[in-house]
């Protein structure tokens, strides 16, 4: 991975071409699945040292679709937030600055505004990265 000067992140908005630590997938149809490309790279990250924390996923992305693509289902921990979408920022923002996640996927809605300063500082200061799924 390269390094980040997290400092300036905190000064400064994001542009297309500072290192950042957060990908963000843009959902335009929430009828299309992205299963066939989430899988395949849930189950590589599931394969790292710390956990591949999922944030919000969708009801039908359960262990037992995940074993069946191969995930080591005991490294990877899915967390929910209780009251909405925006909740899961917050989740993602806890998840990223504690360490113990090598990567964390949040689901969120895509009209909300999207604090990546303040995320891609919390990945840097937790050695983690993040994927916005936004619909």
């Amino acid at each position: 991975m390269p390094a980040i000067d997290c400092i300036a992140v905190h000064d400064q908005e994001l542009t297309p071409t500072d290192n950042s630590r957060i990908t963000e997938i843009l959902l335009h149809n929430r009828r299309l699945s992205l299963h066939p490309l989430l899988l395949p790279m849930i189950t590589e990250l599931s394969r790292h040292d710390r956990w591949l924390t999922l944030i919000n996923p969708p009801t039908n992305l359960n262990r037992d679709m995940l074993a069946q693509a191969g995930a080591l289902t005991g490294h990877i921990r899915s967390l929910c937030s209780r009251h909405n979408r925006y909740e899961a920022l917050h989740l993602c923002r806890r998840a990223l600055e504690a360490g113990t996640s090598h990567t964390v996927i949040t689901w969120c809605d895509a009209s909300r505004i999207t604090p990546l300063p303040q995320l891609d500082a919390a990945a840097c200061q937790g050695n983690a990265q993040a994927i916005l799924v936004r619909h």
